[in-house]
């Protein structure tokens, strides 16, 4: 069995060699949004990334600021209102718009 030092604890992990190994580059998942699951709009503004949320009547109600992508990822799951496909979308367009405003390169939502 192969051994790393794992970097966030310090301690030997085993890996196993006949663990399950699951390849994702093929997976499909058919996206189940309905209206009334509202929707995000990601931006850059005055140097934070923003993250509105806008409900069924289109109607921008909430919104995220901050510099840390982290942070506004975890303030968003703790309000526990959306699927898991749709936080991993916004996590996704967050990192992403954070990568774009430390790099001064323009940032466009999927």
């Amino acid at each position: 069995m192969t051994t790393v030092r794992g970097k966030c604890l310090g301690v030997e992990i085993r890996i196993n060699p006949d663990r399950e190994v699951v390849l994702c580059d093929g997976l499909e998942f058919p996206w189940t949004w309905k209206p009334s699951d509202g929707y995000f709009l990601v931006r850059i503004d005055q140097g934070l990334i923003c993250v509105g949320y806008v409900g069924e009547t289109h109607e921008l109600n909430l919104e995220f600021r901050g510099s840390n992508p982290d942070k506004i990822t975890k303030e968003i799951v703790r309000r526990n209102f959306l699927t898991p496909g749709h936080l991993s979308y916004i996590a996704g367009e967050v990192i992403l718009a954070h990568h774009c405003l430390v790099n001064q390169i323009p940032y466009v939502q999927r």
